[in-house]
């Protein structure tokens, strides 16, 4: 499929799931919709670094403390929890971004889990494991409503926004500086690509909108919980996964995989979760290990044309494009 008609095609999808609140009343339908939006958008964050090679599985977010503690306004808040996470991209980068490989990612794991075991021992800033309840007063002041819709609107404009933040990204000279580096590091160093400040920049993006939707997931879910917002099942293994099965490194991969993979998780979390703990995981695992066995380059591998072997099969046509 070629880039304009997949351009064409998302902007029919886009209408149509603007329009979705108008005809559907389901609040278990909205949730769910909603959900896959906060995924969509934490999983093009996540794939920035990708770009470059470097696949983090750190990212965790913790906001809307300064409204619940100290009354601060939840639009404020925001602001604070893009810099919070900003400040922390920089303390993590800097030292991670000597390794290389599943070092790096390793290592993102850990940096997420500290993070959260300080979460939970500062019991006088985050109230520990039992965490802080978001007050429940309606209106766009304190983002607390009465119905699931606004929430809808919100996700939707961030998944947008996100998606689009990554396109440009992955089309700048930044994006190719870090496919460079993700096809050869040195190949690109020698060239006079400086690929430490490429990853830099690209986990800072990463980093600062991850805090951005965290944020907003937080008065989603009405709750400030360490284990929750640190967790790395929810926001490092299911966006990576979400990736994985996509297609890591293209714009449209993070996206399929949001879709496919979130009312896929919540149908195994709730329902073979009530047989046996961890059984949905194991299901993940299968299905990780056959996508990266039969379909490497994720589903939106399979959207690509294939290359044509006529003409003394010298390649592809002109006009042949990836679907990205």
């Amino acid at each position: 499929m070629s880039s304009k008609r997949l351009q064409l095609l998302g902007v029919v999808l886009l209408a149509a799931v603007a329009a979705v609140p108008l005809f559907v009343e389901s609040r278990f339908v909205l949730h769910m919709v909603t959900l896959i939006f906060f995924y969509i958008a934490l999983t093009s964050a996540w794939n920035i670094p990708v770009f470059g090679g470097k696949m983090s599985l750190g990212h965790a977010a913790f906001g809307a403390i300064l409204y619940v503690k100290f009354g601060v306004s939840p639009w404020i808040g925001v602001a604070a929890g893009v810099a919070v996470s900003l400040l922390g991209g920089v303390v993590m980068t800097l030292p991670l971004l000597r390794l290389r490989g599943p070092f790096f990612t390793l290592a993102s794991i850990a940096f997420a889990e500290v993070l959260r075991m300080v979460a939970i021992d500062w019991r006088s800033l985050t109230n520990g494991s039992v965490g802080l309840n978001i007050p429940f007063k309606p209106g766009w002041a304190n983002l607390t409503f009465q119905s699931g819709k606004p929430f809808y609107f919100i996700s939707l404009i961030l998944a947008v926004a996100v998606v689009f933040v990554a396109y440009r990204l992955r089309h700048s000279a930044l994006g190719y500086h870090l496919r460079a580096s993700a096809s050869n590091d040195e190949a690109a160093q020698a060239l006079g690509v400086n690929t430490r400040r490429a990853h830099f920049i690209a986990l800072l993006w990463s980093s600062g909108l991850t805090g951005l939707i965290g944020v907003f997931y937080v008065f989603f879910i009405y709750v400030v919980e360490p284990n929750t917002m640190f967790s790395t099942t929810l926001f490092s293994l299911q966006p990576a996964l979400n990736g994985i099965i996509g297609g890591i490194g293209t714009i449209w991969g993070p996206i399929i995989g949001a879709v496919v993979m979130t009312p896929f998780g919540e149908y195994l979390r709730f329902y073979l979760g009530t047989i046996q703990q961890g059984l949905n995981y194991v299901v993940y695992g299968v299905v990780l290990i056959v996508t990266v066995n039969f379909i490497p380059g994720g589903i939106v591998s399979l959207m690509r044309p294939r290359r044509s072997n006529r003409s003394g099969g010298s390649g592809s046509s002109s006009d042949t494009k990836e679907a990205r």
